[in-house]
């Protein structure tokens, strides 16, 4: 592809989930709904934690990034998620990708965002769809809002990360390398089959 395209010009990347949800929408009425939430930029930041690197860091992120497991970090420009003792995913709240600006900073970084997408998992029964298939402890006294960590489930590795409470229940976002990307969605729609709804407007 010529280098010289506009950011206009360039092609919108195809929807990670498009073979197996072409709307990029599905709800169980009472169970679960699942939404592509589209295109985020993402980051994968890697480094050993000294004084100088959080410094750099947090002069881009606007937040020194988390040490525990678990626990996010949040500012006006980014969410962190920790990923390891010296890996993080960096969600971008703008259009563009933080990578540059942490590469300039000296910083080891690259955009992910295209081969990492995720989905939106919600709904009454979207933590029991979820513990289905993971031995992560998913009550929220262990799993609190804003909170993120590696798991499996069913076959594959995914990063399901607690984003809020909704109306009828948590919120939750599931990363998931592309590859796995189909196979996540079809998971989790076949799952919500064997739960009973909460709508008693649907079949039990």
């Amino acid at each position: 592809m010529p280098d010289n395209l506009t950011k206009a010009e360039r092609p919108t990347p195809r929807s990670a989930f498009a073979e197996v949800a072409p709307e990029g929408f599905f709800e169980r009425p009472g169970v679960v709904r699942l939404r592509d939430p589209g295109h985020r930029p993402k980051t994968l930041l890697r480094g050993r934690i000294t004084a100088a690197w959080s410094a750099a860091a947090a002069g881009v992120l606007g937040v020194v990034p988390p040490e525990q497991p678990g626990v996010p970090a949040h500012s006006p420009v980014a969410d962190i998620l920790w990923l390891g003792p010296d890996e993080w995913l960096v969600l971008g709240t703008g259009p563009g990708s933080l990578a540059p600006a942490l590469l300039r900073a000296g910083l080891a970084a690259a955009e992910v965002g295209d081969g990492l997408p995720d989905l939106e998992l919600s709904g009454p029964r979207a933590r029991d769809v979820l513990a289905g298939g993971t031995a992560l402890d998913l009550h929220p006294s262990a799993f609190p809002v804003g909170w993120a960590t590696r798991t499996r489930l069913g076959r594959i590795g995914v990063l399901p990360q607690r984003v809020e409470d909704g109306g009828d229940g948590p919120v939750f976002r599931l990363h998931v390398e592309r590859p796995w990307a189909g196979y996540l969605w079809s998971w989790l729609a076949d799952a919500a089959l064997d739960h009973p709804s909460n709508d008693e407007s649907v079949p039990r």
